[in-house]
């Protein structure tokens, strides 16, 4: 629930939408179980055909006449209080006890059919002119006004999961934008360990998880637990003691909903993590297509996606199976807290008796119309269970996809920006490797690696052109990532005219690099925004000295558009060399203290 409460933020700024979703919700929750109640009087017209005027007029009579008797009774209780008062009983005396029971119970009752009869009487003046008394006319108004109270849920319900669809779509942008902006403030370092990837899922399939939980949670987890609570307050009014039969079951329901729902964030989470795993064998043979095809190596790729498919699969069965045996499950427990209520009531009924073994569980004489109609809300109550256990699955995936995605927002990055950073003036004099040293972290402590770096101290003064020459694998790489503070070492300082780079602000140092990678990496925008990409607010001037300077406009003016000529998707519309130039005009137009190559 913690991943759920940190969503609350997220949703104020639309708690209006929410609330108003909310109302609708409760109006689709009382007309669903309005339509239950019509089981009453189509039960009257069809089985017993005689109109409702005169079931109404009869049930008035009878309950004038129990109201009549029930104020003979406390006639009675009064005068034989009278006698006992005259007597000068204790108060305690089990006579006097006893006559108090009476009077309680009798009151009670007295209320009730007091009430009852308020009721009809309302009903007699409200509703019964509206009803024909043709039977057969009655029963068409009954289901038109079913038909319209249906088309009148319906709106509501539309209304409702529309309002909650475009609040969903608004959080999940807010909760990607909050994802973007972790990752682009993590360090690359940390960032590196998870790879794009793992990054990626987060991004997509997470995300869709999170999706389809919250769609749910503002439309079934508001509209079915209404509908429930509506149905069992109506079957409370029927009778009362004969629905609270239906809930001891609860417990049994509450507790395998609490197994159900670890087993099944567990397996969620797992299936999660084998999507990420499939995303990196995708990355892996798409970016790296030229190589796969050169050296015939698709049959391998496709056999290693088939792998990770198969493990995905096996994870992914779990959870059906978990969730395939949770459904006929709580269906059943559903079934089995009807049934608690269904059994004794249809005894009573049977039996023309208002007790079992001298429990009473009706005030009257249940009619089979009045039982009927507890039976309908009680099933009323059913529908929503077993909509509310596929919906129970899809909110624990949704947890689970919650607790990857703030695991990502929670992570603080390893290398950090100084409280309070020093000055770092343009480079004057020299940068300077004092003694660094540098180990690759390993995600696991076995996999640790030997060092990269090794006390290894370098000196390049201001002006100079300085080559790192070595094989591959000796760290060359891994030492010029230590400028702009890609990686830190694991022991040592990189000093910028004396000054720790470790203390200054990671734009003052940035600012006065520009970096050519050997994978270059272009944007899908033009060559000129491209080049611009170094220097934002370049004017056109300094993007086009830049692009001469790095002889880009040796092939640009050969191209239609010239400088304005897409390079499409990561430069691929491009040879490596003339990538390779532009990524040199990007660095250059930044007018950099170190070039680093």
């Amino acid at each position: 629930m913690d991943s759920f409460r940190r969503l609350i933020p997220f949703f104020l700024p639309y708690r209006r939408r929410m609330a108003l979703s909310i109302f609708f919700g409760l109006v689709v929750a009382a007309l669903w179980a309005c339509n239950l109640t019509a089981v009453f009087p189509v039960l009257q017209t069809l089985v017993d055909r005689k109109p409702i005027h005169d079931y109404v007029a009869q049930t008035v009579k009878e309950t004038e006449d129990e109201i009549a008797h029930r104020q003979e009774n406390m006639a009675e209780i009064e005068a034989r209080f009278a006698e006992l008062n005259q007597q000068q009983l204790d108060l305690h005396d089990s006579k006097y006890v006893e006559l108090l029971e009476r009077q309680v119970e009798t009151e009670f009752k007295l209320n009730y059919a007091n009430r009852k009869l308020l009721m009809l009487r309302r009903v007699q003046l409200n509703i019964l002119p509206w009803v024909p008394r043709d039977v057969f006319q009655a029963f068409a108004v009954i289901l038109v006004v079913l038909l319209v109270a249906e088309i009148i849920k319906g709106i509501f319900t539309y209304y409702q999961e529309v309002l909650i669809g475009s609040v969903i779509q608004r959080v999940l942008m807010a909760i990607r934008g909050q994802c973007l902006e972790k990752v682009l403030a993590l360090d690359y370092q940390s960032l590196a360990r998870d790879g794009t990837s793992g990054l990626m899922s987060r991004f997509t399939y997470d995300t869709e998880q999170v999706a389809q939980g919250i769609m749910l949670i503002g439309t079934r987890v508001v509209r079915e637990p209404l509908k429930c609570m509506a149905c069992f307050a109506l079957a409370m009014w029927v009778n009362w003691r004969l629905s609270l039969l239906s809930v001891i079951a609860l417990p049994l329901l509450a507790l395998f909903l609490n197994w159900y729902g670890h087993i099944l964030k567990r397996a969620s989470r797992r299936v999660m993590d084998s999507m990420s795993r499939i995303y990196k064998v995708l990355e892996e043979t798409l970016d790296g297509l030229k190589i796969v095809i050169s050296f015939g190596a698709a049959q391998r790729h496709h056999d290693q996606f088939r792998r990770e498919n198969d493990r995905f699969y096996a994870k992914a069965m779990r959870v059906v199976r978990i969730d395939a045996f949770a459904k006929p499950t709580m269906e059943v427990l559903g079934l089995l807290a009807m049934f608690l209520a269904m059994l004794p009531g249809a005894y009573l009924v049977m039996q023309q008796k208002t007790d079992i073994w001298g429990i009473r569980l009706t005030n009257d004489v249940m009619s089979a119309s009045g039982l009927f109609l507890l039976y309908a809300l009680l099933l009323g109550m059913l529908d929503p269970v077993r909509k509310m256990s596929a919906t129970f699955s899809r909110m624990k995936r949704c947890a689970a996809a919650l607790d990857r995605i703030f695991e990502l927002v929670d992570r603080e990055p390893a290398i950090r920006e100084p409280e309070n950073p020093a000055a770092l003036p343009r480079l004057a004099t020299s940068v300077e490797f004092r003694n660094i040293s540098f180990q690759y972290l390993a995600r696991h402590e076995a996999d640790a690696r030997v060092p990269a770096l090794n006390g290894v101290n370098l000196t390049v003064r201001a002006g100079e052109v300085v080559a790192l020459v070595g094989p591959n694998g000796c760290g060359k790489s891994t030492l010029v990532s230590m400028l702009p503070r890609l990686y830190e070492p694991t022991q040592g300082q990189v000093l910028f005219d004396g000054v720790p780079i470790q203390s200054a602000r990671f734009a003052d140092l940035r600012n006065q690099l520009g970096l050519v990678t050997q994978d270059t990496t272009l944007f899908d925008d033009t060559i000129a925004e491209n080049i611009r990409y170094g220097k934002p607010d370049a004017t056109q001037a300094e993007v086009e000295d830049a692009a001469r300077r790095a002889h880009v406009t040796q092939f640009a003016a050969a191209m239609p558009l010239g400088l304005e000529t897409p390079v499409g998707e990561r430069g691929k519309e491009l040879s490596g060399g003339q990538r390779q130039r532009i990524a040199l005009a990007r660095a250059i137009v930044r007018n950099p203290a170190v070039l680093i190559l």
